[in-house]
């Protein structure tokens, strides 16, 4: 029945084949259209799922405390200081930029050297009406005093008093009327303290007497595009902070994502066309047959298909699909390439009659599973934590389906009517070159089954070992190429005050509408944020937030710590300018924000950071500590991918075995085409790890392609295979027709899956760099092993009965009778 089928399908394709093309034509101009509704998916939720805490928890955070932070970072050259940028046209400066990046659309706030110093002003200058004692600072460091001397503690509390005294004195000596931040002397006074050190309190501002620090705070929760879009505004807005002896740099974590993701979306285009190149020469070079690009036309042809129906599907784009194009060139292509010489097969050694149908009754089955095969590996990467994961899993499964229908129709009709019309003659082509090297590459005697079996279990295990062993790249301005514009400023960034990156911790009340501002929420959360900052020097730089500002300002040398009281605190952010606002606190107090700024790290690195919060953390008596921000969703990531990485592979490996088991209805046969799978991922591995190749996250995806690919190619062999032995041939002969036959397929098919992902490996960014790199080395491997590996065992095996078995009985059916070619058909009456 089915081998009719193909039969009828094969004639009808040909024999219609005008009308077929048109149709085709047509379908693919209707599904191209789907390309026009593809969307980037660009936000957290291509990194985390919206069911997850860390998810859920980080968008109430940001829409409270807003996103990503721009930094400009103003250098004053050796020499000068930061107090010499508070002249009046250094004022009037920095108002025009605040101005026009607080007007920018995506921007919740901006906090400049300014904003930062006037609030400081504002903490210790009289209130209306009063004197200094009654100012916030002064209140601030009274109680400290008062504590220190109720405590007992007599050395800290004549530190005390001696700090305030000189203070004090630093104070009453700049008039009231001048204490203005136009004037150098009530400038000094506020940045520096009585040892000539930058305030501790304006630390997150001014780093060091040398450097300062204008944060321009985007609105929380936006896309990367938009994100994107808003910093190209404010690094263009902050061009205009000139000032005498300075040089200033303007950057952030929106800018590196924003270059990730502008690379991303042309990259994909960039890395495909490559792709295509690449294979042109292949085929020009080593597929000698008539219409030798004509497999390239056919997989484009799936590919818009693949592309359209994704549109139509409603699956995104991410951050992981600019790997689908090249790798579903590279899967794809061989669909083509084997029906193209399969045609040419039955028509130039076989001499058939009948050579389309021939061709789609042998080879179309073997495609369809095949494609099953790949359709369960790529499944597996639905169990994944990481939705742009998964969309890519979905992706390559419409792909390659597309793909797959794209190399039955279109080479049965194209070539169908070639070969009506004008039938190819050349001679055979099993002596050549190509065949003669896999007939060569297999010719490994059954004998060598054992050690083979014995070598392939070894390396896979050995590479199971070694393989937690391998570094994962996970700093992710490393993703960037180094030579980048935004990796230079960044480093810069880094150089000149230490880090460049967030880490929010999210505290909020337990019971809704309850003020945070308590002595003992207040004191626990200052004591917290010291611990923690004392816990992980290497990662966390300095500390900051509305509590802090006031713990850090009564600092004194000699003196033990004294936790502000929640009165001061509250009093300080009710007269905070609303750049520190919006990002300290919730209008009601049920919200505070505790902000690191981090060092140069990976997320591996901060992931303990945040893990140790998350388990050791005591938070306040009523409410709940949360880390949050750009950090953690990058920590939630990384935990996402490394959850069931290997899981991933096994999954892929153990569906695919599934379906071949019930295709193929013997443990044995399944089998067989699973050992270059092992024997690739092993000994990649291994390579890999001697190499000493740092791994980016992108190969979490990388398991799955690789069973995808291998079994796709073993699966063919050895159905090749059975199909020679239904023949009459024994096991030997039937693996030397099987190699010389599909030899020039089947090498030609390697290097454009090759070609596919190791185009990736050209990439300018590391993230996708090495990805390509291991991709092609599996893949290569896996090959090979498929050549050298699978024959002998194939032999072995099925001398024992093990695999041509209950497969030998097969009732040809009758051909549709058809002329052979033009010349054929009877002459008109």
């Amino acid at each position: 029945m089915m081998q009719r089928f193909w039969s009828w399908l094969a004639v009808n394709l040909g024999k219609h084949a005008i009308v077929v093309t048109a149709v085709l034509a047509a379908f693919t101009i209707l599904i191209g259209t789907g390309v026009t509704q593809l969307e980037f998916a660009t936000g957290q939720d291509s990194y985390l799922n919206s069911d997850d805490q860390v998810y859920k928890d980080n968008v109430v955070y940001q829409d409270l405390f807003g996103g990503e932070a721009m930094l400009s970072v103003i250098t004053m050259d050796e020499g000068h200081t930061v107090d010499e940028l508070f002249t009046q046209e250094g004022l009037d400066t920095f108002a025009s930029v605040t101005s026009e990046v607080e007007g920018t659309d995506g921007v919740q706030g901006v906090i400049s050297p300014v904003t930062a110093l006037q609030f400081s002003s504002d903490l210790v200058k009289a209130p209306e009406g009063g004197t200094p004692l009654d100012s916030i600072a002064a209140k601030a460091l009274t109680h400290a005093t008062e504590v220190a001397e109720t405590s007992g503690d007599t050395a800290s509390a004549e530190a005390r008093t001696a700090d305030t005294g000189e203070t004090a004195a630093r104070l009453l000596a700049v008039p009231a009327d001048q204490q203005v931040l136009s004037n150098p002397e009530w400038v000094k006074f506020l940045l520096y303290d009585n040892e000539g050190g930058i305030r501790k309190a304006l630390r997150p501002f001014f780093p060091d007497d040398t450097h300062a620090l204008m944060i321009s705070r985007l609105d929380g929760n936006m896309s990367i595009e938009d994100e994107g879009t808003t910093s190209d505004a404010v690094v263009a807005a902050t061009k205009a902070l000139e000032f005498p002896d300075t040089s200033v740099v303007t950057t952030g974590a929106p800018v590196l994502l924003k270059d990730i993701n502008d690379y991303l979306k042309g990259g994909m285009l960039t890395l495909g066309a490559i792709a295509i190149v690449v294979m042109i020469v292949i085929l020009l070079l080593f597929f000698s047959v008539r219409w030798r690009l004509l497999p390239l036309a056919v997989v484009l042809v799936g590919v818009v298909w693949a592309f359209g129906l994704a549109g139509y599907l409603g699956i995104p784009l991410t951050l992981v699909t600019i790997a689908g194009l090249p790798v579903m060139l590279g899967i794809g292509i061989d669909y083509a390439i084997q029906m193209h010489s399969r045609i040419e097969e039955e028509v130039i050694i076989d001499h058939s009659t009948h050579p389309i149908q021939e061709a789609a009754r042998g080879l179309g089955p073997a495609l369809l599973v095949v494609t099953f095969d790949a359709v369960f590996a790529f499944l597996a990467l639905q169990i994944s934590h990481v939705p742009m994961v998964r969309a890519f899993g979905w992706l390559l499964t419409v792909g390659i389906v597309a793909i797959c229908v794209s190399s039955i129709l279109n080479p049965l009709a194209i070539l169908g009517m070639r070969e009506y019309r004008s039938p190819t003659k050349a001679r055979d082509f099993s002596e050549g070159r190509l065949g003669r090297m896999v007939v060569k590459m297999g010719s490994l005697p059954g004998g060598w089954a054992i050690p083979l079996a014995v070598v392939s279990v070894a390396v896979f295990v050995l590479g199971s070992v070694v393989e937690p062993e391998i570094k994962l790249e996970t700093d992710p301005v490393n993703w960037v190429s180094q030579d980048s514009d935004v990796v230079k400023d960044l480093r810069t960034v880094e150089r000149e005050v230490g880090g460049s990156s967030e880490l929010g911790i999210f505290v909020e009340s337990d019971s809704d509408g309850s003020s945070l501002y308590t002595d003992d929420v207040v004191s626990t959360l200052d004591e917290f944020q010291r611990s923690t900052l004392e816990e992980h020097p290497d990662v966390l730089l300095i500390g900051s937030g509305i509590i802090t500002t006031l713990s850090d300002l009564t600092e004194v040398p000699g003196a033990a710590h004294v936790s502000p009281t929640a009165e001061s605190v509250q009093a300080a952010w009710d007269i905070a300018p609303d750049g520190i606002k919006s990002s300290t606190a919730s209008p009601d107090g049920d919200a505070l924000n505790l902000i690191y700024l981090t060092k140069p790290t990976s997320l591996e690195e901060r992931a303990e950071v945040v893990n140790d919060i998350r388990d050791d953390a005591v938070a306040p008596e009523g409410t709940r500590l949360t880390p949050s921000g750009l950090a953690v969703v990058g920590v939630g990531l990384l935990e996402n991918l490394e959850a069931n990485l290997t899981q991933l592979t096994w999954v892929a490996a153990g569906l695919v075995f599934l379906f071949l088991l019930i295709r193929l209805r013997s443990f044995t046969r399944s089998l067989l085409s699973m050992v270059p799978v092992l024997v690739a991922s092993g000994l990649a591995t291994i390579a890999i790890w001697a190499l000493g190749i740092e791994l980016s996250p992108m190969t979490a995806i990388g398991g799955p392609l690789v069973v995808a690919t291998c079994t796709e190619f073993t699966s063919l062999i050895l159905l090749r295979y059975l199909e020679e032995r239904r023949r009459g041939l024994e096991p030997r002969a039937a693996i030397d027709v099987t190699a010389a036959r599909t030899g020039r397929a089947f090498i030609v098919s390697a290097l454009t899956a090759v070609a596919g992902v190791a185009v990736i490996s050209f990439s300018s960014l590391p993230l996708l760099r090495n990805f390509g790199i291991f991709m092609a080395l599996k893949i290569t491997i896996a090959l090979l092993a498929a050549l050298i590996v699978l024959p002998p065992l194939i032999i072995w095996a099925d001398k024992r009965g093990w695999v041509s078995k209950g497969m030998l009985d097969h009732e040809v059916e009758p051909f549709l009778d058809v002329p052979d070619s033009k010349a054929d058909e009877p002459a008109p009456v």
